[in-house]
């Protein structure tokens, strides 16, 4: 019996990588005020920006409403007008914002890249797709967007233009254990697993407590017939999560490979204590 890799293994890793990437949304851009003479606009936007920090909402958007009356070209509040809405799970105002924002200020690459945010939200790959190459077109370092395309890539398979988003992504930042992840992900399934390894150590190198990183390493190392290595990073990853039990399906399954049918079918009696969904088909298949 083969386990499901990409749905048993990875997904809390995509799940894990989309709360990262969606959180843009959260994050609007605040312009600090200063003591000199200020315009109008500027005055309602700063207030806008009080209101906003008490989380007062309804004000907030009555004053950057303002602040656009005052000054039809202020593409912050527009910006930030789009982060509220999108807060408040409005989406419509909050796309029709980002792209008021746009129309003003075409080179701000963080309202392509949320924008993109908001129409994987609503299903609109292809729009989301489009922005995230035009943020990356208008700022080549911009890591998050390589992040998001990447996980595009690799979940709808185009595993090779997956691994090359990731690969830029590492370019510019080489201390995110997630990408490392992901990219080990991509190797691992286009049959690259000393590469997938590579990346499964930097994984864990990264962030040891990251009990998922020895899983995906020891899946690996299992693909490469390393039962032994498989079985030790899955005791470490029961280690830091005892209740993981799909680590004892593979503990099993690797000690049944190396002849040891006892211990392999009492770790899939382990897996069935803690209610696994797969854990009855092991036994009935390896401890008849």
């Amino acid at each position: 019996m083969r386990i499901n890799l990409f749905s048993a293994i990875f997904s809390e890793n995509l799940q894990m990588m989309r709360k990262i990437l969606l959180m843009a949304l959260m994050l609007p851009v605040i312009f600090n005020s200063c003591k000199e003479k200020i315009s109008p606009a500027k005055e309602h936007f700063y207030k806008a920006n009080d209101f906003l920090f008490k989380d007062d909402f309804v004000n907030a958007k009555k004053e950057y409403e303002l602040a656009l009356m005052a000054d039809s070209n202020y593409w912050q509040a527009c910006y930030e007008l789009a982060g509220i809405y999108g807060l408040e799970g409005d989406f419509k105002n909050a796309h029709y914002y980002y792209s008021k924002t746009l129309q003003k200020n075409p080179d701000f690459s963080l309202a392509y890249f949320n924008r993109a945010n908001l129409e994987e939200i609503t299903g609109d790959e292809k729009g989301s797709l489009k922005d995230l190459n035009k943020a990356i077109s208008v700022k080549k370092s911009f890591f998050s967007a390589y992040l998001s395309l990447g996980q595009k890539d690799y979940a709808a398979g185009n595993l090779k233009e997956a691994i090359s988003n990731f690969d830029e992504a590492i370019k510019l930042r080489n201390d995110f254990y997630l990408v490392y992840s992901m990219r080990g992900s991509c190797k691992f399934k286009v049959g690259d697993l000393d590469g997938a390894i590579s990346d499964f150590n930097m994984e864990v190198q990264l962030f040891p407590t990251h009990f998922m990183g020895y899983v995906n390493r020891g899946v690996a190392d299992g693909e490469r017939r390393d039962y032994r290595s498989a079985i030790s990073d899955m005791d470490t990853a029961l280690q830091i999560n005892p209740l993981f039990s799909q680590g004892y399906l593979y503990k099993g399954l690797y000690y049944y490979k190396l002849n040891s049918k006892d211990t392999a079918c009492g770790n899939f009696r382990m897996a069935y204590k803690l209610k696994n969904p797969g854990a009855e088909a092991y036994l009935k298949q390896y401890c008849k």
